[in-house]
């Protein structure tokens, strides 16, 4: 049983309503927050709220799908079991599809499309009056599946996307949870970490002066690097920064640098989507290396430190 609005299901069980469009709608919601929904059909297409099931990313308010790139996919099945089901999604793009000001196979290649949960909906629209025009997609959509990107390939004339169902979660959990080694296994700000990243306080609330802190892009910022009006700490390296203002508002990345390159400028793992413009500010939270020293120097947390640093190397065992 697939979940659908009640027009819909109320439409579909009567069964003199036998002519029915039919059309795949996409959406991506990226792990950096951007959510992108495109068309599988031949118009840009608005559903309102009512129309997404509850459990749907779209669930609440009314969407907007692009008229994107061409799409193919694999049939959807339905198995009983723990076995994890599959999609085989085809992007075929074109020189002006793109998304931010990423061509989507740039997007692709550069990892922003990486563990991105997928939904695909089918719009069911009954036939409109001759001269009308357009589809009535006042009855909602069917959540046909749902699960996130495992892999993707970008090819010469077509992206394929492999997407798994959140049971394929199960197969890739690490067992045990915890695993003896010199690095600490916490992540950083968790529970079991116990760090306030925001605060800046270690577990016992103390505080260690190593918090969120704001800049502000200056002259020479672009989408993979920010340069900054000020100086800023090497603590920041492997850490969080979110857009506060601009067209990256609200979308994060994480650092690849801070304070490296030159004292000024954070690097980006991945690009951000949109330009960044003089004066756009970013919020930016601390990273850690989980090492011993980190932990007691930096952060003042060596009371959940989650390692085992002395543990003898293999040569030494008896």
């Amino acid at each position: 049983m697939r979940p659908c609005s009640a027009a819909l299901s109320t439409y579909l069980n009567n069964a003199a309503n036998l002519e029915v469009v039919q059309v795949d709608l996409y959406t991506f919601a990226l792990a950096s927050g951007e959510v992108v929904r495109w068309s599988g059909g031949n118009t840009a297409l608005t559903i309102p709220g009512a129309g997404f099931p509850l459990g749907s990313i779209n669930y609440g308010s009314s969407q907007t799908f692009a008229l994107g790139p061409r799409f193919g996919r694999s049939k959807v099945t339905t198995k009983i079991g723990v076995q994890a089901a599959e999609l085989d999604i085809d992007v075929m793009a074109g020189a002006g599809d793109v998304i931010g000001t990423f061509p989507i196979a740039e997007a692709v290649r550069i990892g922003l499309f990486d563990g991105a949960t997928v939904e695909l909906d089918r719009l069911f629209a009954p036939p409109q009056a001759s001269g009308t025009g357009g589809l009535d997609t006042g009855l909602g959509c069917l959540l046909w599946f749902y699960g996130r990107v495992a892999y993707c390939d970008v090819g010469r004339s077509k992206i394929a996307i492999k997407v798994k169902s959140l049971m394929n979660l199960l197969a890739i959990q690490q067992m045990p949870r915890r695993l003896y080694g010199a690095a600490c296994t916490h992540i950083f700000g968790d529970a079991m970490c116990g760090y306030n990243r925001v605060a800046g306080q270690n577990a016992l609330g103390a505080g260690t002066g190593v918090g969120q802190t704001t800049v502000t892009a200056a002259s020479g910022s672009n989408q993979g690097q920010i340069i900054c009006t000020g100086a800023v700490s090497t603590n920041y390296n492997e850490g969080t920064i979110m857009g506060a203002t601009g067209a990256n508002a609200g979308y994060s990345r994480t650092v690849a640098s801070a304070g490296i390159i030159t004292a000024n400028t954070i690097g980006l793992f991945k690009a951000f989507l949109f330009p960044v413009t003089v004066g756009d500010t970013f919020t930016v939270l601390p990273g850690c290396d989980h090492t011993t020293a980190t932990c007691s120097n930096v952060f003042n947390n060596l009371q959940r430190f989650g390692g085992f640093p002395y543990i003898p190397p293999p040569e030494f065992a008896v």
